[in-house]
């Protein structure tokens, strides 16, 4: 009894000829466009930056920088062109030119860089979270029971993470040869992982596995030939292989060892350069196969709707959260100037309103009294006359009058006390006239003050020079 399988019973990527049609990837080393310009690519890179490493003795670590930024952007122009002709040939669409392959090579550089950065970034995201969640098995008690569930379960998702994202990156890159946008590019990406996981993984190890047959024999061929040209080389040259000792020695023996070390160094790149670009055809091809085997069926516009949807949401929740802190930092600066505002209202309710208290035009002194105003009276008219005046001093010769005018009445003093508008300062004691004290004598001398002899206190004359003494 035969049991028949329908063919549309099987999955859109592992059709009855899925397999069978993965080996038309051989035929990629018959593609010359797409192998001159990854051959030329690495060629540029592979010399280019060998120089740059020569002369790293005298531009030091830039050059070796130099060198390493000219060759990942030769190579990744190489990759990308020929994957474009290969995906035009898997396609069956008449190919471009190689210049223009070149050119659209180079331009999706970026491209590849920005997608690189996004799957990066999830990987990332996703390594944060299962951090968090060994976190919480650092709990008492919990933590060991919570253990057990997490340790699997973030082994087998960190798994899927690491191979999804390569197979991911893999796969993005037919679609970036194809024309489409980065979001696209995803969307599709996504799509596969999502749906065909297991038969795009398949594919690709298909492809791997006639890859690595492919290898064998170009690299069976170069290492028959490689035995007998470096052992004739050693003998003749004095270059004896690649290894750094074989270079040491070979500067160690003189000039002419380094020149030819460094171009035999050269030659082997490019060798192994061009192995890895007949290679290259295969995977290049294959991979493009994979790609339309896998995404025969899909609805990739769905999918980058889906996407795109998912995009503005967070973009959309990101403005949200964005508006709310703004919002949250104004209200708070606003309640700040309220409360600042109604603070200084309250103070200066509180506090008395100052009253002003002008200071008097004029305040006597301390101690004086007015003075009384002169008595006319009318039943005698009696007149005062000797009457010394309150601010005369002591043996003051003026006398008060009948004729004189009246003395004027005294300032009134206002009801409030406010301190006067300037007090003198108190005077300054007068200096003391008492006589000094006499001087104490002087001592009688006891030497000569001309020729220093000694004298006795009575003498008036010096004995020795007839100085005067007293």
């Amino acid at each position: 009894m035969s049991i028949d399988i329908a063919p549309e019973a099987a999955p859109a990527g592992l059709s009855g000829d899925a397999f069978s049609s993965l080996f038309q990837a051989v035929t990629g080393l018959r593609n010359r466009r797409a192998l001159v310009a990854m051959l030329g690519c690495m060629f540029v890179g592979v010399i280019v930056g060998g120089l740059l490493v020569a002369m790293t003795g005298s531009l030091g670590m830039f050059a070796g920088l130099l060198a390493a930024l000219v060759w990942v952007v030769a190579i990744g122009t190489g990759v990308n062109a020929a994957g474009l002709l290969q995906m035009d040939h898997a396609r069956g669409i008449s190919p471009r030119s190689t210049a223009d392959a070149l050119v659209y090579g180079l331009m999706c550089i970026p491209k590849l860089i920005v997608l690189g950065l996004v799957f990066v970034a999830v990987e990332i995201a996703v390594f944060i979270v299962l951090a968090l969640l060994l976190l919480i098995c650092k709990i008492p008690f919990l933590g060991p029971l919570l253990f057990v569930v997490v340790f699997p379960l973030s082994v087998v998702v960190a798994g899927v993470t690491i191979v999804g994202l390569s197979l991911c990156m893999v796969l993005s890159l037919p679609a970036i040869w194809q024309g489409a946008s980065i979001t696209r590019a995803l969307a599709q990406t996504f799509a596969i992982v999502s749906n065909r996981l297991l038969e795009a993984v398949l594919l690709l190890i298909f492809v791997g596995f006639l890859c690595v047959a492919v290898a064998m024999i170009i690299f069976g061929v170069l290492g028959f030939g490689l035995v007998p040209t470096l052992g004739m080389s050693m003998s003749i040259v004095g270059f004896g292989g690649f290894g750094m000792e074989s270079m040491m020695a070979m500067s160690q023996s003189g000039g002419g060892g380094t020149g030819h070390a460094i171009a035999g160094a050269i030659g082997g790149a490019l060798l192994w350069a061009v192995a890895a670009s007949l290679i290259g055809q295969v995977y290049l091809l294959g991979l493009s196969l994979v790609y339309l085997r896998v995404t025969e069926g899909l609805d990739l516009t769905a999918s980058e709707a889906a996407l795109r949807a998912t995009f503005d949401d967070a973009r959309r929740r990101t403005a949200e959260l964005g508006d709310k802190a703004r919002q949250a930092t104004q209200r708070g600066g606003a309640n700040a100037g309220a409360t600042t505002g109604g603070a200084a209202a309250r103070g200066a309710a509180a506090a008395p309103a100052p009253v002003y208290n002008p200071p008097p035009a004029y305040s006597p002194p301390a101690g004086s009294a007015p003075a009384p105003a002169a008595a006319f009276g009318a039943a005698g008219e009696a007149t005062t006359i000797s009457q010394t005046r309150h601010d005369a001093p002591a043996g003051d010769p003026d006398i008060e009058l009948p004729f004189d005018p009246p003395p004027p009445a005294p300032p009134a003093v206002p009801s409030y006390a406010a301190p006067p508008a300037w007090t003198p300062p108190p005077a300054a004691p007068a200096p003391s006239t008492a006589p000094l004290p006499a001087p104490a004598p002087l001592p009688a001398p006891t030497t000569c003050a001309q020729c220093l002899s000694p004298v006795s206190p009575d003498d008036v004359f010096c004995g020795v020079c007839g100085y005067r003494l007293k």
